[in-house]
């Protein structure tokens, strides 16, 4: 799946409804169950708080400048590699439809949540919109890194 872009939460969910019954395989180095599970974790921790925050002179610089070019070019390209900094590693037993369903189950909750929303441990305060279009090029940088057969 290379180049992948999504737009939105609701256009990963439509990919997610097509992958359903297609053999996954990642091309990188964490199994299918572990990068559907840490895009999860990503959107749970902007309900619930990030565990570790980069300083705040951070956030507020170099922090808005990535955040602001990401979601003016509506792309972005990280480490795919790296866990949530603080967070536990999410874990490596589960299936590929097991960690679909998590994401998609976390993607709803977000959809659904009206709660103060906690800030991003690099980009700081993000509105749900900002928010949702982070975690859309998130899970499409790490979707670039997978494989699936119709």
């Amino acid at each position: 799946m290379n180049n992948v872009t999504f737009a939105s939460l609701d256009e990963v969910r439509e990919e997610l409804s097509k992958m359903s019954g297609q053999d996954i395989v990642p091309m990188k180095e964490w199994p299918v169950y572990e990068i559907l599970a840490h895009c999860a974790q990503t959107i749970e921790y902007s309900m619930t708080g990030y565990p570790q925050m980069k300083p705040k002179a951070i956030r507020n610089t170099i922090g808005r400048v990535a955040i602001r070019k990401f979601l003016k070019q509506g792309y972005m390209k990280h480490s795919l590699t790296a866990h949530v900094p603080g967070a536990p590693k999410p874990e490596l037993q589960g299936t590929a439809r097991e960690g679909m369903d998590l994401l998609l189950r976390t993607i709803e909750a977000f959809q659904a949540f009206h709660g103060p929303l906690q800030p991003h441990l690099l980009f700081g305060e993000l509105s749900k919109e900002q928010y949702d279009q982070y975690f859309a090029m998130h899970i499409a940088d790490h979707f670039s890194g997978l494989q699936h057969t119709d």
